[in-house]
């Protein structure tokens, strides 16, 4: 479902952007912009955060400008109050390193829909070309999707893992395009929290990317 949510799932040839606006201490507000759908349209804004098993309504009568950024015009049936038209619509949150934000604009008439995810603080590993990154499935990390990129490809590779003294190793195949995709259970018995560190060894790269799992986040 997390790897569905983007262009499988939007209208074919829409793109939603998700875009910081602000920031201020662990506070990150982002904005939309969409493309692909009417403008002239009346969205409802859903999210799909990891700590909800579902994506669920969180705003409805979005309109788009010209441009496709998501506002409130402040119009009958559109959100947003009258003294402050076309106002830019800021979503809050506090994302924690490699978590996803997965947003979404659908039509009222369900008729055009658009997603896009985006990891503000990416837990990502690079080598010689080669890139390795980490995406929290689960609030305390309980389940994680290790993503591998720039790989040479159709080759097999090995993808090594230590978990506070949990050793496994396994071998994986990148696809045509030099990646691949695996997910992965950090906890250890007996633990409330550790680190996840995962090696993937290729031919010419072996990048690695570290990801805090438990109770300490």
């Amino acid at each position: 479902m997390h790897q569905a949510w983007g262009p499988k799932t939007s209208t074919p040839g829409a793109v939603l952007t998700i875009m910081e606006s602000a920031r201020s201490g662990p506070v990150i507000k982002f904005r939309l912009f969409a493309s692909g759908v009417p403008h002239d349209g009346v969205y409802t804004l859903v999210s799909w955060p990891v700590t909800q098993k579902a994506p669920g309504e969180v705003l409805t009568g979005v309109t788009l400008r010209s441009t496709g950024l998501a506002v409130c015009a402040g119009a009958p049936g559109t959100c947003g109050g009258a003294d402050n038209p076309d106002d830019p619509i800021d979503i809050p949150l506090q994302p924690v390193p490699g978590e996803p934000v997965r947003l979404g604009l659908v039509s009222a008439d369900g008729a055009s829909r658009v997603f896009a995810t985006l990891v503000p603080l990416p837990l990502r590993g690079e080598d010689r070309g080669c890139m390795v990154e980490a995406t929290l499935l689960t609030p305390r990390g309980e389940l994680v999707l290790v993503e591998a990129a720039g790989l040479p490809a159709n080759t097999t590779v090995t993808l090594d893992s230590d978990s506070a003294g949990e050793r496994h190793s396994g071998k994986e195949k990148a696809d045509a395009d030099g990646r691949l995709a695996s997910a992965l259970l950090p906890f250890k018995k007996g633990e409330t929290g550790g680190t996840l560190k995962v090696d993937v060894k290729a031919p010419r790269c072996s990048p690695s990317v570290s990801i805090p799992w438990g109770q300490h986040r």
